[in-house]
């Protein structure tokens, strides 16, 4: 952009330029992406001039408040609108956005548009400027999230580790003794909710199932026995889809060490390995388990072979 030297200043481009201004400001604060784009649109202005660009500068510097707004709305009504410029005007501002790249509208349709909220109030006709020349923004922005209410503030954790979820909730009924932390709990009960979707494979947990399971949390994990029986009530009572099986196994692995996932996994496999029939839907869901895990091919292997020593394939 190249300005005109001349010191005389152009009464147009001073009215468009603070309506323009005034309009980015209207909201009292001002990104620097739109600041930029103001900036570029003061300087799409025709025959611009250097003291036209210094005379705006002001108004591009900090925030314009209400009283100001209205001064520069009737300064823009007094010089520009009721001069027999209001072509003129208009034919301006397009030009101006136009160059910017900012609007494709007809002109007719812009200058109903801004008259129709200017016979209303300075306040309205600063807003629909300022939506015209930052609408392409604007579009982009995210829309405002609703605060999540009720049960919707628990969504996400819900799905992430629905049996920890539950049975936190089912303390604060009970007179439980629980001494590990909240992550010890978090990855007990993510490896409750893997082992009783394995074994609810066949639509039921029978006893061998339900006292291996029992037997993990209270020797293995270390719980008392009401702790791990009501950790066990949650699990096998949950609908978990292999779709949330993958998302549990993922939270697992995020919150374990190699060492305890490997471990994991060689309780898993002793479990499925209970009923001595290994079907082929359960082996799937095995390597799917094996790979969310990132468990080591070595083990797998040596997994899969005592799986085969002990069970029937069907």
């Amino acid at each position: 952009m190249e300005f005109s030297f001349k010191n005389n200043s152009n009464p147009l481009n001073l009215g468009l330029g603070k309506i323009l201004a005034a309009a980015a400001w209207m909201d009292g604060n001002l990104k620097d992406n739109e600041l930029e784009r103001l900036t570029a649109l003061v300087l799409q202005m025709p025959n611009i001039s250097f003291e036209d660009w210094r005379k705006l500068k002001i108004y591009l510097a900090y925030p314009i408040n209400a009283s100001e707004q209205n001064a520069i709305v009737d300064d823009f009504i007094d010089k520009v609108y009721n001069k027999d410029h209001q072509s003129i005007a208009w034919k301006s501002l397009i030009h101006i956005l136009q160059a910017d790249g900012v609007i494709s509208i007809e002109e007719k349709v812009f200058a109903h548009e801004l008259q129709s909220s200017l016979q209303e109030s300075a306040g309205k006709f600063l807003r629909k400027l300022k939506y015209f020349f930052f609408h392409a923004q604007i579009a982009k922005e995210p829309g405002w999230k609703k605060k999540l209410e009720g049960r919707d503030k628990f969504i996400h954790e819900f799905f992430d580790n629905p049996v920890y979820f539950i049975f936190r909730k089912a303390l604060l009924n009970e007179d439980f003794i629980v001494t590990q932390s909240k992550p010890e709990l978090q990855k007990i009960c993510l490896l409750a909710a893997i082992l009783c979707w394995f074994a609810n494979e066949d639509a039921r947990i029978d006893l061998a199932e339900k006292d291996f399971i029992l037997e993990t949390l209270t020797d293995i994990c270390g719980l008392n026995d009401d702790v791990a029986k009501c950790i066990l009530e949650v699990a096998g009572a949950i609908d978990v889809s292999e779709l949330q099986l993958s998302q549990l196994t993922r939270s697992l692995r995020d919150a374990t060490k190699e060492e305890e996932r490997h471990q994991i996994f060689t309780i898993l496999a002793d479990m499925v390995s209970i009923e001595k029939i290994l079907t082929t839907h359960e082996c799937e869901c095995l390597r799917t388990v094996a790979l969310y895990l990132e468990i080591r091919k070595s083990l797998w292997y040596k997994v899969m072979e005592d799986i085969n020593l002990k069970t029937t394939f069907s």
